[in-house]
């Protein structure tokens, strides 16, 4: 199969250089006959594809890598370029190539030779490659930048995780497990293989009418394999309305405390689910359950894998379910949910069936492997030609295997036959820990950074990263965990454990990322990308002897979250040697004054972070974000959200004139916008907008935003109705492109006031198609009917 990243890439560098190759092409020719060689690539690849299918030439994959490692140095110096441009002559290419200095001169020899030793090394592989795939004719080509015909599927989201077959005996008879309980709480065990439909089984069960009118409090928590028991507290803790701030830096004891004293006070019935438990070490479960009110009717659901560890919790042998594999025609129904629901889950051509029925049969009744499968045949349409060829290839590759693992084939087939710009963005995940749950836009803006979401067509790079994510959900390959309440489109995604553990294995494979078997980072191994979550990985960074090119030649992704005070980053880490970064994004779970200096340094590297396309810091402790983010002229997306203590934004941030998302929502002490707003006529996202008038000399107003043309998203956050200037909110009606308009009321004084002075000046916004108001204190009925036509 070809590299996923190298198919991705190649597009890419083949669009810069038909959009900029006219300037590029004046500074050096061999970006010519870089163009050349990467057409001759573009098409090799797909010919790699259907040849390592057909033939198994592993051989194939070792050039591959090769050639993974070149297209990077190929991006790297078009990268190089531009950026050399922007520093030089603040971004003005024309006027930079017509001035003949020196320096001009050296960087265009040095980059000659660079260029040179690309092409022949990619010419090199070219050849390699000749040998194992038939000659290539010239009309074969495909046409320079063209983009691949592939559609994305752009129908709703297709069901939900309950939403499921075979399962319905089953959950009767926990249900009445459950309901005739009237001793002391009971544990009842799920037990099975991976991906037989545990997790759903106990969804479906939380969802029946009688088990929702029988219990008050249903906490459903899902178990990762190393369990820490003060994070699992604080996640139920949140579910029963137990605010954030009241569970900062509380003990584990007092957490238990917290908890039971909160069922007790409650006083009624509780169901607990604790899903996907590993057989480690148990001491999390004891210290739990002494929390739990030992009171009739209560009960704690647990799902695993291995019967052992249910009976370990206190499940009896009469109160462990054990899921069946489906029949065949539970099987054959599952499926056609999934690979016709375009047509409402009836197989629209009897061509079809047959090859259906085959292919369903071949994943062995596992509900898991059904989906997947089901959701990559829903991507093939109706060619009879490609189910036929999809139910060959899965008979032959279990006859190959000599062993029963439909599973992990299934889900290896529905990867590799996944069009070349999701596959990229699905191996992102294999970066996340277990059960991790992330917001889609924080995904998508990741992907955007790394150049796997281009916009095209009319579209910009965040829709097509939306509608990549709403058709890796459909393909039943990530879970759609949160929606949003009233658009309903997809708030937040996991990725199922068995198909999280089949990708870190392709992502091995792909030198994608680093990573051991467990999907954690491999330190002292050279990666592109590297993902951090919480004091522990810090911890081995600091005691890892890093390679100090990996940090100055190779990281292009540094995603770290909820990292504490134990230490910034160790000095392998500073941001100034990150030469190549094009993602960072950094939230911090503590901070305290002692840091500041440290993150103060820290903080200042961000000027040598050139190629940066994609910046967000969250939950910084300093006041002050450094002026020499203005030298960031790469920058697409700026996220300073949740940023508490950030009171004044540099002037500089209006130099950055290819932002195209600005997000400052809760950055609760900010005192004003910097001046000059209107300047970011890229603008597509726009969080946190504070209309105000200060006594500083930078005014923010509304009626500053009139020149963002490209507007699709607005948040505003009012504080006061002295924030709004009569009539100044028909500018927003201007807005031709505006989709989305949030407005939040901040305000505890004269709140009433404000809405209705927003109500009075809202004028009819005909392009909006969702609007949202927060803490809006007028009636529904008083909202005017104009507003939305």
């Amino acid at each position: 199969m070809a590299d996923a990243v190298v198919s991705v890439l190649v597009e890419k560098l083949l669009r810069l250089l038909l959009e900029e190759g006219q300037q590029l092409l004046e500074l050096d020719d061999q970006f010519d006959k870089m163009k050349d060689e990467l057409r001759y690539v573009k098409t090799y690849l797909k010919d790699a594809e259907t040849m390592r299918r057909k033939d198994g030439k592993e051989t194939l994959k070792l050039i591959t890598q090769d050639l993974r490692e070149l297209v990077y140095d190929a991006e790297d110096i078009i990268a190089d370029c531009q950026v050399h441009f922007m520093k030089e002559h603040n971004g003005c290419l024309a006027d930079f190539l017509s001035y003949c200095s020196p320096r001009l001169l050296k960087f265009r020899h040095k980059i000659a030779k660079r260029l040179k030793v690309t092409n022949q090394e990619i010419d090199k592989v070219k050849e390699r490659m000749g040998s194992y795939l038939a000659p290539m004719s010239p009309a074969s080509i495909t046409s320079i930048g063209g983009s691949s015909k592939s559609r994305p599927l752009s129908y709703p989201i297709l069901m939900e995780e309950t939403d499921i077959v075979g399962l319905t005996e089953q959950s009767k008879a926990v249900e009445k497990l459950i309901l005739e309980a009237d001793g002391s709480p009971i544990v009842i065990g799920i037990v099975g293989m991976g991906g037989i439909g545990k997790t759903t089984l106990a969804q479906k069960i939380c969802n029946r009418d009688t088990i929702k009118h029988s219990f008050k409090c249903i906490i459903f928590e899902t178990i990762s394999q190393q369990c820490e028991l003060e994070d699992l507290l604080k996640r139920m803790l949140t579910k029963m309305n137990v605010g954030e701030e009241c569970l900062k830096g509380k003990e584990v004891m007092d957490l238990l405390k917290t908890l039971k004293s909160k069922l007790e006070v409650e006083d009624e019935k509780y169901l607990v689910v604790l899903d996907d438990v590993w057989e480690n070490e148990m001491s999390w479960w004891n210290s739990l359950n002494s929390a739990l009110p030992k009171r009739n009717g209560c009960c704690v659901i647990v799902t695993t894998r291995n019967e052992d560890v249910a009976k370990s919790m206190g499940a009896i042998d009469r109160h462990i379910n054990r899921p069946q594999i489906l029949s065949d025609d539970d099987s054959w129904s599952l499926f056609t949910k999934i690979a016709f629901a375009r047509d409402g889950g009836r197989c629209p051509n009897p061509n079809l069936e047959s090859f259906g029925r085959e292919i369903a049969a071949r994943c062995g009744g596992l509900p898991l492997a059904i989906k997947v499968v089901g959701g990559m045949m829903l991507g093939k349409g109706d060619s009879v030609h490609d189910w036929r060829r999809i139910a060959q290839r899965l008979k032959e590759e279990m006859e190959e295997k000599k062993k029963d693992e439909p599973l992990m084939l299934s889900l290896g087939l529905s990867y590799e036959e996944l069009p070349s710009y999701l596959k990229p963005c699905l191996l992102c995940f294999s970066m996340l820990p277990e059960d991790y749950s992330i917001d889609v836009d924080e995904i998508v803006d990741w992907w955007i950074g790394e150049g796997f979401a281009l916009g095209s067509e009319g579209r910009t790079a965040f829709e097509i990263g939306r509608q990549c994510m709403a058709e890796l959900v459909n393909r039943c390959v990530l879970i759609s965990d949160e929606k949003y309440p009233l658009s309903g489109q997809l708030w937040s995604v996991k990725i199922h454990d068995i198909v999280r553990d089949m990708i870190i294995k392709i992502a091995r494979d792909e030198n994608f990322t680093h990573l051991d078997k467990r999907g954690r980072p491999e330190l002292a191994v050279q990666s592109r990308r590297m993902c951090m979550f919480g004091n522990g990985i810090i911890e081995r960074i600091e005691r890892t002897e890093l390679k100090k090119s990996t940090i100055e030649s190779k990281l292009r992704t540094l995603f770290a979250s909820d990292i504490g005070e134990v230490v910034v980053f160790c000095k392998n880490m500073e941001l100034c040697k990150l030469k190549r970064l094009r993602v960072l994004s950094v939230s911090f779970e503590t901070f305290s004054k002692k840091d500041e200096d440290v993150m103060k340094d820290w903080l200042d590297g961000i000027a040598s972070l050139l190629h940066l396309v994609y910046l967000k810091i969250e939950e910084c402790g300093l006041k002050n974000l450094p002026d020499s983010v203005g030298n960031l002229h790469n920058l697409q997306i700026l996220c300073l959200s949740e940023w508490n203590n950030l009171k004044m934004l540099p002037p500089t941030i209006t130099k950055l004139d290819k932002l195209t998302s600005f997000d400052i929502d809760n950055c609760r002490s900010l005192e004003c916008m910097p001046d000059g707003i209107e300047r970011h006529s890229r603008l597509e996202r726009l969080r946190g907008f504070r209309p105000t008038i200060s006594s500083h000399k930078n005014t923010s107003r509304i009626l500053h935003l009139k020149n963002l043309g490209q507007l699709r998203e607005l948040l505003i956050r009012l504080e006061s109705p002295n924030n709004l200037v009569e009539g100044e909110l028909n500018v927003l009606s201007e807005l031709q492109h505006l989709r989305l308009l949030a407005i939040y009321f901040d305000c505890d004084d004269d709140a009433a006031a404000l809405a209705s002075k927003v109500n009075h000046q809202l004028s009819p916004l005909r392009n909006v198609e969702e609007l949202c108001l927060w803490q809006y204190l007028v009636e529904c009925n008083d909202i005017s009917q104009s507003t939305i036509s």
